[in-house]
């Protein structure tokens, strides 16, 4: 190349990386794109809620304890579902997705589920006591209150080892999922009653299940303590992909109702951080993220969008409160945000979800889960979000919180 057409190239190479957009990854998605496609997943799993078997027949024998019935509508499955499509209910214009959720909560009276004292049987809770805040409906409220009240009057203080005979590993949070199931509600409880018990309860119990599972190396979070010796293939320590997820989505859920000068704040705040770090490191070329955050990619063949839509919601949340920084931090949100957009069918239905589980295993392709799809819709609010999308005005009437 002659010097004089060489220099022209440099110039017009540096011209042109000077009009590309910060975040080129951000090509192609904005609000308008991420708006339709988050109504339609979440048209797509109110109209299929009552025959849920049809989409969650997998192509093998099913495990033993998998159901191709409908969940109960109360338990963890849709509980996560409904924190998510809760989260979507505030960007969306429609009142239809708000009403949905409502009449989940009128049909089963506001009721937690079974267990007393499982984590997962409170995860609905999240759905009603944000529902209290829109509405200020005592009957949203006061069921989950008292239950929360008799657990504080009937406190269990076990052993959260896993294998331990007896143990109250169950009746505590002795694995990381619980970290989304329930510290949620209770500091929601706490922010909306402004009474610090629950606030004191949630933090005391995270902090004996951060204390076992917490690993100080690979800042990630161990499934329980029977995983403490389980190793990947290529020799790192087994990490569950959905289980971290479980923990950063629910740091993001929970963050936001801690009281801005509560001095345990900074925990959580840079528990997430270091989470996030990790995330960003370990996402796979697709730009999800795999079943054993730390195997080799080439061990985890399919893609899962379960894990990836909360990393995605966790992430791009951080981004939107400063807590991460944008430029760094929103490539890995665009990447995974268009692998789960890749992932939707054209009906609406999220694919790729891995089946009800506790470990790394395997996602397929036809396969959809409730917990999969409330994953999606809230990192599709936050996405939007940073898109810079245009939001619903807000109702002057609706009350503001204690803190």
């Amino acid at each position: 190349m002659k010097p004089d057409l060489l220099s022209l190239f440099c110039w017009c190479s540096f011209s042109l990386l000077l009009s590309l957009p910060i975040h080129a990854g951000e090509k192609g998605v904005t609000p308008e794109s991420v708006y339709e496609i988050a109504n339609r997943v979440a048209d797509w799993q109110i109209a299929t809620f009552e025959t849920q078997g049809e989409y969650r027949a997998l192509p093998l024998n099913p495990h033993p304890w998998q159901t191709r019935e409908k969940h109960h509508e109360l338990d963890w499955t849709s509980g996560a579902l409904y924190a998510g499509m809760y989260q979507w209910s505030q960007i969306a214009t429609s009142r239809g997705y708000a009403d949905w959720l409502r009449q989940v909560g009128e049909r089963n009276a506001w009721k937690l589920h079974e267990r007393p004292y499982h984590a997962d049987d409170h995860t609905v809770g999240q759905l009603y006591l944000s529902l209290f805040r829109d509405t200020q409906d005592p009957r949203m409220l006061e069921p989950t209150r008292k239950h929360f009240d008799w657990i504080l009057e009937n406190r269990r203080t076990g052993t959260l080892e896993w294998t331990a005979n007896p143990t109250d590993a169950h009746h505590r949070w002795g694995w990381c999922d619980a970290l989304f199931m329930a510290p949620p509600v209770w500091a929601r409880l706490a922010r909306i009653t402004g009474d610090h018990k629950y606030l004191a309860f949630m933090d005391e119990e995270y902090q004996a299940t951060y204390d076992l599972l917490w690993d100080e190396q690979e800042h990630l979070f161990w499934r329980d303590s029977s995983f403490f010796d389980y190793r990947e293939k290529n020799g790192s320590k087994v990490f569950w992909s959905r289980g971290n997820g479980w923990v950063f989505g629910g740091l993001a859920l929970m963050i936001p109702d801690f009281p801005e000068q509560w001095e345990r704040r900074s925990f959580y705040i840079d528990t997430f951080r270091q989470m996030a770090e990790v995330i960003k490191r370990v996402q796979r070329s697709d730009g999800t993220w795999s079943m054993g955050l730390l195997g080799a990619e080439k061990d985890y063949e399919a893609r899962e969008t379960s894990g990836t839509a909360f990393y995605t919601f966790g992430l791009a949340w951080g981004i939107r409160t400063g807590i991460l920084d944008r430029n760094e931090f929103m490539p890995v949100v665009m990447k995974a945000w268009m692998a789960l957009v890749s992932s939707v069918d054209e009906k609406g239905m999220l694919r790729w979800v891995q089946p009800i589980g506790a470990a790394p295993g395997e996602s397929f392709e036809n396969y959809s889960e409730l917990y999969g799809v409330g994953a999606f819709l809230a990192a599709s609010s936050e996405v939007y979000r940073l898109m810079d999308g245009r939001l619903p005005v807000v109702d002057p009437a609706r009350k503001g919180t204690r803190w």
